[in-house]
């Protein structure tokens, strides 16, 4: 080595060793740094209050994020109100001047305002002294004239793009507007994004900015990097062992000759994820044998075929529950799913029903049968999914099932069927289903049910109701489902649709057109805070049915029922919406009733003091049978009996408490109406506000709500037993609606027969 050659490495050794003595030296001063600032910070002013002044172009919510800083002020709104009467540091959180950070925070704000489009801004900062403990800090702003945008090249975009595409890229950016390099940076991922979806899978664009700092105006220059269309050469498939490459090849949405783009790469991806047989799955690129071919490399990680879940659950409506499902995710080898699913609920029903908080309006009247509404329910199912054609977009769907299930309070339900579904994605992650339902179903419930509901009251034709029925559905359905989590989603929307028809020739006995429509969405606000919104709506109308003497009958299951832990909660389970009074004909045919040497006569009005003031008043029937009676509210129980049409929606605010807590403030709202001629009743919606908490689980939150019933007394039509001219029985309509109290008592405790208890699994929508 040359003399000359030595000393440059060893000037060079020096100066590499000086500079690691001074990084040294200053990680020594920066670690120690923290421990003398917080003494200085001890001692500083405390921040009462923070303005920005002179900020025309940019408000005060926008700079105030920009800096750290920030002035004294309660830790939470929901802890607003303590802090109006204490300012303690469990809830008021005392912000202390830091001037090295006020210096970084103007420096902030330049750069801020510099990438906006203001480049020449002047701030001053201002520490205004109150008292020896507090000060104000105003930041003085002027923020001079904008640089603007010159003249814009799109160069290759601009003809790549279409007019329409075009236009999206470029909103909110023009010439002669200030030169925002924040959207610049926006427009460059819209151009990039777009022409991804016009099949340049490769392109890339890149904004510029004219190198003149100086002038007022400066040009912008998009330059689009590899303008040319991919396409899919081949694809590759890694990591199987008992699934055949040729399903998860099937399972993407690309396939060979298709135009490549990331977004459906993606998607691709998303759909191996959604298939149910892959622990991991990615989606990757490589070279083909030219620049615009890619091949296409899906890598996986597969899930055992076989699974077998046992999960169980306490709520107000099924008591306790159990679930079990076995799934063969690779059934016989062909890539079809088998499942079997059982169901029991109802359990221990007899003996918690009416004890605690499980009272969900199951009980009523002796001849209400409410006794059948606590046996225990189930639910069995077996189901074959498999693609047809081996398109991933066409899936087919079979199944066979069986079920005991109740409507509480209204009907119990039993029977057996097949169903087949054929589904076909219409767009990326927008499903259609068509689907035919043929199944044997029996009803059991009150003979006010049948009455009410279906015009018949004779035994004769309540034999023939009471029989097990054909119900045969062509039905349509869509549910797109954008929510971040299914389980306590923050963001995201949610739709669902059906319709269905049965008729003579779909072979169904009964007759009727049916359609529903529900819709939910979630916004975020901030890290806590999240706003849903929740709707649902239905019709239903019967058809001529010669098999019922042209009545129009419709299956109860098929009417619409509101009230409850997924509905209005200010309400029972189906209590709110269309009801009758079931009173029995003993109390009708009573005349008086002595209590405490008190005469209560038939006919009085709840407006009246004193019944023993009461003129006895007669209880006309619809038909020439007249009445005298009296009842109570605690006689009886109104029955629901559904409706034909259907309108509620929910707002709730969900606040994340502490770790897997989270709280909620909602209001419900309700409508329910039926065609029959029992409802009397003027049409009324109702609106119920409550409170919720919910505790997160791995199964789902288990979910606490309490509902305000604000409604008072009701007036409902009153059915019951009459003589027949044979001797026998038959239920009539009383003619003068009754007045009920749903929840009786005054003051407080009237206030809390008012609310009513939820408890379930999984949220509310």
């Amino acid at each position: 080595m040359s003399p000359g050659a030595l000393r440059r490495t060893v000037a060079r050794h020096g100066r590499r060793a000086v500079a690691g003595v001074v990084v040294a030296g200053a990680a020594i001063a920066a670690l120690a740094e923290p421990a003398a600032a917080q003494r200085r910070r001890s001692t500083e002013p405390v921040i009462r209050a923070l303005a920005f002044v002179g900020n025309a172009a940019l408000d005060d919510a926008e700079l105030a994020a920009t800096i750290a800083t920030e002035p004294s002020g309660c830790r939470s709104l929901l802890a607003t109100p303590i802090c109006w009467a204490w300012k303690g540091n469990a809830v008021y959180a005392r912000r202390r001047l830091d001037r090295a950070e006020l210096e970084r925070d103007v420096l902030r704000l330049r750069v801020h305002y510099y990438k906006r489009g203001w480049r020449a801004v002047r701030i001053v900062p201002r520490v205004l002294p109150i008292d020896s403990g507090t000060v104000d800090i105003e930041l003085r702003i002027a923020e001079g004239p904008p640089t603007l945008v010159g003249d814009f090249d799109l160069g290759p975009a601009d003809t790549l793009l279409g007019a329409s595409a075009k236009a999206r890229v470029l909103a909110g950016f023009a010439p002669g507007r200030p030169l925002d390099l924040i959207r610049l940076d926006t427009i460059g991922l819209r151009a990039t994004d777009a022409l991804d979806a016009r099949g340049y899978g490769d392109a890339q664009v890149i904004p510029s900015v004219a190198a003149d700092s100086t002038s007022q105006r400066q040009d912008v220059t998009l330059t689009t990097y590899r303008p040319y269309r991919t396409r899919v050469e081949a694809i590759r498939v890694e990591g199987t062992e008992r699934y055949d490459p040729r399903i998860v090849a099937a399972t993407l949405l690309l396939r060979p000759g298709d135009r490549y783009s990331r977004e459906a790469a993606a998607e691709s991806q998303r759909a191996l994820y959604e298939a149910g047989y892959f622990r991991r799955a990615v989606v990757r690129t490589e070279a083909g044998s030219a620049d615009s071919l890619k091949v296409l490399v899906a890598q996986i990680e597969e899930l055992p075929p076989r699974s077998m879940r046992v999960t169980g659950g306490v709520s107000t409506v099924d008591f306790v529950q159990v679930d079990a499902r076995y799934t063969d995710a690779n059934f016989r080898g062909g890539g079809g799913r088998f499942s079997v699913q059982g169901t029991v609920g109802n359990i221990f029903g007899e003996q918690l029903n009416g004890r605690y908080f499980f009272n969900n309006g199951r009980g009523g009247a002796p001849e209400d049968q409410s006794r059948r509404f606590l046996e225990p329910t189930w639910q069995l199912n077996a189901e074959l999914r498999r693609r047809w054609l081996r398109d991933p977009r066409n899936q087919t769907a079979y199944s066979i099932f069986g079920y005991r299930r109740t409507a509480p309070g209204v009907f119990v339900d039993d029977g057996y069927g097949a169903s087949a579904t054929f589904t076909r994605d219409v767009m990326r992650r927008w499903p259609l289903s068509f689907t035919y339902r043929l199944e044997f179903t029996g009803v059991t419930a009150a003979d006010t049910y049948f009455c009410v509901n279906f015009g018949v009251c004779d035994e004769e034709s309540l034999r023939v109701l009471r029989r097990r029925q054909r119900l045969s559905p062509l039905a349509i359905s869509t549910l797109v489902d954008r929510r971040d989590d299914p389980l306590g989603p923050t963001r995201g929307w949610f739709f669902r649709a059906e319709a269905e028809h049965a008729d003579a020739w779909t072979l169904s006995d009964l007759r009727y057109s049916r359609a529903e429509v529900e819709a939910s969405k979630y916004l975020p606000f901030g890290a806590r805070l999240t706003l849903g919104l929740h709707a649902r709506a239905g019709w239903v109308r019967g058809r001529v049915n010669p098999r019922f003497g042209n009545d129009a009958v419709v299956h109860p299951r098929k009417r619409f029922y509101a009230g409850g832990a997924q509905s209005v909660r200010g309400f029972g389970e189906n209590q709110l919406g269309p009801r009758v009074l079931a009173i029995p004909l003993a109390r009708l045919r009573a005349p008086e009733v002595r209590d405490d040497s008190i005469v209560v006569r038939a006919g009085c009005p709840p407006a009246v003091v004193d019944p023993g003031l009461c003129p006895v008043e007669p209880i006309r029937f619809a038909g020439d049978t007249t009445l005298y009676g009296n009842f109570v509210d605690g006689d009886f129980a109104p029955k629901p009996i559904g409706g034909t049409a259907l309108l509620e929606g929910t707002v709730e605010l969900r606040w994340r408490a502490i770790g897997p807590v989270t709280l909620a403030a909602f209001v419900d709202g309700g409508w329910v109406e039926s065609s029959t001629a029992f409802t009397l009743v003027p049409r009324r919606s109702v609106i119920t506000p409550g409170i919720g908490a919910r505790f997160v689980t791995p199964v789902g939150p288990i979910r606490l709500d309490l509902g305000f019933n604000p409604l008072s007394r009701e007036l409902l039509p009153v059915i019951t037993e009459a003589p027949d001219p044979q001797g026998g029985a038959e239920l009539q309509r009383v003619v003068q609606l009754r007045s009920f109290n749903p929840a009786t008592g005054t003051g407080l405790g009237g206030i809390f027969n008012r609310v009513t208890l939820h408890l379930s699994v999984g949220e509310a929508f």
